[in-house]
């Protein structure tokens, strides 16, 4: 269990450092999706919650850290849908 939660995070700074040197247009989409988002969330909630809630995830880990834990997410979902059509594979074959 603790071992597939290093590879993915190892896994998706590995991603995040071949997007940086080959397609850094990649995460600079990120940034200004997650900042759009950010700001979103902070203009739906009513004064002063919103601005704090907007100071919160842009202060404190708002920026790349969403995109590692996105990134993160994305490839556990890929890992387990691959993992879940071999077990109902091996279901269909035995």
């Amino acid at each position: 269990m603790h071992s597939f939660r290093i590879i993915t995070a190892v896994l998706a700074w590995v991603f995040i450092g071949v997007a940086f040197y080959y397609r850094p247009d990649w995460i600079k989409w990120g940034l200004r999706t997650a900042t759009h988002g950010i700001e979103a969330v902070g203009d739906a909630l009513p004064s002063p919650w919103g601005d704090r809630i907007e100071i919160v995830l842009r202060e404190l880990g708002g920026f790349i850290w969403i995109q590692i834990t996105a990134l993160i997410i994305f490839i556990r979902v890929v890992f387990s849908t691959i993992a879940t059509g071999w077990r109902y594979r091996r279901w269909d074959d035995a």
